[in-house]
């Protein structure tokens, strides 16, 4: 993957601290180049994901993982991962995450409860309206959506039948973290919920619990340099200027890891210390727990 010009800027005053030449975007063939592509995406990932940065800090509903079982199954091909599902009477919203069968799906509800007998199409549905009004039939909204390249299911009675998937043993529930997770920061359920552990489990992009819901905050994956915090820019530059001295620094290796290292210990230090003011929460900190370390 190429780096954009605005990665490029940060490459270059890494490079810029160990001496090396700049790189363009049109010198992708250059050893500098070559080599800060290396390590480039990956330096930033970690660094996301070493601490609870407050730009990336984010908050999100998890969904509850369930299964969806059919009388039939969709026509004229099943649906596929990915495939995000609608019903024609109810309006409800669900996105495929496995294909069990061609009658059996493990889903994530967007929105809503499917209704007895009903129409599921993964066709992009729209709600009908009438001067900016939305018909209805019978008090349901109308929808409409093109059935002539779609795959969909006529329901028989009693179907679908959506259920809580359980894992296999230890946790009540599952949810679906977000495709921009990074790092879960604290997970939260509703007062009114039965349970009273408190305790839960990542696996991948699972995260399992006894919560009957989950409300998490979390740090979210950004890529684009001109959102970054200035602290975690700064910081960003000296680590990747930490791994770029062994393949261009030569004779003066050394001399510049012990340079960059003293710098990374204060820049980071100053990224802890405005953070923790900016997340003031009594009685917790969440820097402690972040174990930050170069």
């Amino acid at each position: 993957m190429s780096l954009t010009q605005a990665e490029l800027n940060i490459a270059n005053q890494a490079l810029d601290r160990i001496a090396a030449a700049q790189i363009t975007l049109t010198g992708t063939t250059a050893n500098e180049y070559l080599v800060c592509n290396r390590h480039y995406a990956q330096t930033r990932d970690s660094l996301l994901r070493s601490f609870e940065w407050p730009f990336a800090t984010d908050r999100a509903t998890l969904s509850q993982i369930s299964t969806l079982e059919l009388d039939t199954a969709p026509g004229p091909d099943t649906w596929a991962v990915g495939d995000v599902i609608t019903g024609i009477t109810s309006g409800t919203t669900a996105e495929i995450l496995t294909v069990t069968s061609d009658t059996e799906y493990e889903i994530i509800h967007l929105s809503g409860d499917f209704t007895d007998g009903e129409t599921i199409t993964n066709a992009d549905v729209e709600k009908v309206y009438w001067q900016g009004i939305p018909l209805t039939w019978e008090d349901e909204p109308v929808y409409w959506y093109d059935d002539s390249d779609c795959d969909q299911v006529v329901c028989g009675t009693g179907y679908p039948i959506v259920s809580g998937l359980t894992p296999d043993f230890e946790w009540g529930h599952q949810y679906q973290l977000p495709n921009d997770f990074v790092r879960l920061k604290k997970v939260y359920e509703d007062d009114g919920t039965d349970y009273v552990d408190d305790r839960f489990e990542r696996e991948g992009q699972r995260l399992l619990t006894n919560y009957d819901t989950c409300n998490i905050k979390y740090i979210k994956d950004i890529t684009d340099p001109t959102k970054f915090d200035a602290l975690f820019t700064e910081v960003l530059i000296l680590r990747l200027a930490m791994k770029l001295v062994n393949p261009l620094a030569g004779i003066r290796a050394a001399e510049l890891k012990a340079e960059i290292s003293q710098e990374l210990r204060v820049a980071e230090f100053k990224a802890k210390l405005v953070a923790e003011q900016e997340v003031n929460v009594s009685g917790r900190s969440d820097f402690t727990l972040a174990r930050y370390g170069s």
